[in-house]
């Protein structure tokens, strides 16, 4: 994934992020869902055959439910939903 804006570090530019993501998501009694979500973005560089990650300059978003969620989050969790859908239908799962 491309960085909005390339870290910089050592004079080096960081301009994508690998991703660690785990979500779990639930039903509600009421039939509506929720999820809790740890994602880790790691600065990543590649130059030439090398590929470098800034690990100590991660960035860690841990949510325990997406209650009181910005826009950009639920946005980004509807949108993981609908692809591992058509995931499910394309599997026949």
């Amino acid at each position: 994934m491309n960085a909005t804006n390339p870290i910089e570090i050592d004079g080096k530019s960081y301009g994508r992020y690998s991703l660690n993501l785990a979500i779990n998501g639930k039903y509600m009694p009421d039939g509506s869902s929720d999820a809790s979500i740890a994602a880790r973005f790691i600065p990543t560089r590649i130059e030439g055959d090398e590929v470098e990650q800034a690990q100590e300059h991660s960035i860690n978003i841990a949510l325990g439910s997406l209650s009181g969620s910005d826009e950009p989050t639920l946005t980004a969790v509807a949108e993981i939903s609908a692809a591992i859908q058509k995931f499910i239908l394309s599997k026949g799962l």
